[in-house]
């Protein structure tokens, strides 16, 4: 029901009065609607962008990690990782000076800083169990990974293939951002999809160029 119907009858057929009730009607629905959207807008499946900023502010985790991404310096033909020189005053590689870092910093785009996000909140609640590690790695990989205890101070990280992109597996590797114990080693391995690889006679084996092979991180 709109606030124009609720007119008493003295104004019913007068259009200011109308287009005032219309007027506040419009308002309110838009105030309504804008607060009932506030709690996707910081929902880490959905926010992007700025919002998506500002949950990483609150859990401690930046969209900017520095020293990630080797710098595009000048080199001669065919020396791996470099640049030649600019042509008409765009690109080329910049010059390499004595005491010059080698690596620049990098902006995430949404996903990855959502994966990063995600560790971070669940590094910060973890209480190192193997059932609250599993809960964390639910919550990270969407139920794709599972844990297992070696029962020798070291437990294996197992990962569905379509959930680890080529930035996720430098972070797992490089930025110990997965939750686990202190002192406590942990294998991970990536599982092959649904298309694994095997050899004849393996059931629901596919084989060369077109089965995946499970592998270490």
């Amino acid at each position: 029901m709109s606030y124009d119907s609720l007119l008493i009858w003295q104004y019913t057929g007068k259009p200011k009065a109308r287009a005032t009730a219309q007027l506040i009607d419009q308002y309110f629905s838009d105030t309504w609607q804008g607060l009932a959207d506030l709690p996707n807008a910081l929902n880490i499946e959905t926010a992007s962008g700025k919002n998506l900023d500002l949950v990483g502010q609150h859990v401690g985790q930046s969209r900017v990690l520095t020293g990630l991404a080797p710098r595009r310096l000048f080199g001669f033909e065919r020396a791996p990782g470099t640049q030649g020189l600019s042509r008409f005053g765009l690109g080329g590689g910049k010059w390499y000076r004595i005491g010059d870092v080698f690596t620049d910093s990098v902006v995430l785009d949404d996903d990855d800083f959502r994966f990063l996000i995600k560790c971070r909140i669940a590094k910060n609640h973890m209480v190192g169990t193997v059932p609250d590690i599993t809960q964390a790695l639910d919550f990270i990989f969407g139920g794709q990974a599972s844990i297992y205890d070696q029962y020798d101070m070291s437990f294996t990280v197992t990962i569905r293939s379509n959930q680890v992109t080529a930035f996720k597996r430098y972070a797992i590797q490089t930025l110990d951002i997965l939750p686990r114990p202190a002192g406590v080693n942990v294998k991970y391995v990536v599982l092959a999809n649904i298309t694994a690889f095997g050899f004849a006679g393996s059931a629901g084996a596919f084989a060369f160029n077109y089965g995946k092979f499970a592998r270490y991180l």
